[in-house]
């Protein structure tokens, strides 16, 4: 049995293209909503939400990823490819193209609400350093004694 070299174009190769592009749309327009989320929680400050978001957002970024492996690999496979009529490929690789456009812009907007993330943790970490070092000087000038326990402590002190 020899293999066939028919370079003829394959419905199931561009039904395959086609379906992968679309997963992929999906998974990154569901990645776009969960960002927007993510931006949003961050903005108002709710911790316990953007954990939430967290962990939504990490099953939808490996299916992205897995699809963007089978993507390249049907690419890369040039019999495969070689099936896929011109338009079919065309579209796709339009569609491909908005899709990495897209993950340009999410990849701005995840850098942008780690930047916010890091200030307000560099804010709180200041106040609870400023809020130790008024409490030591409340402390200092308090005219309370500060000992536990002044009975156990001797006459002078």
């Amino acid at each position: 049995m020899t293999k066939s070299t028919d370079t003829t174009h394959s419905p199931t190769n561009a039904a395959r293209l086609g379906s992968l592009v679309d997963e992929a749309q999906l998974l990154m327009d569901q990645l776009c909503a969960i960002s927007t989320g993510q931006s949003d929680a961050i903005a108002i400050g709710d911790v316990a939400q953007i954990v939430e978001i967290v962990v939504k957002r990490e099953p939808v970024v490996q299916g992205l990823v897995s699809v963007g492996e089978e993507i390249g690999a049907f690419i890369e496979n040039s019999d495969a490819l070689a099936k896929v009529s011109v338009g079919e490929r065309d579209e796709a690789m339009r569609r491909i193209a908005l899709i990495e456009h897209a993950m340009k812009r999410l990849r701005e907007r995840d850098d942008h609400d780690q930047k916010q993330m890091e200030a307000a943790r560099d804010k709180m970490a200041d106040q609870l350093a400023s809020m130790g070092t008024n409490q030591n000087a409340l402390r200092a000038y308090s005219s309370r004694s500060t000992t536990p326990n002044p009975i156990l402590q001797d006459r002078e002190g």
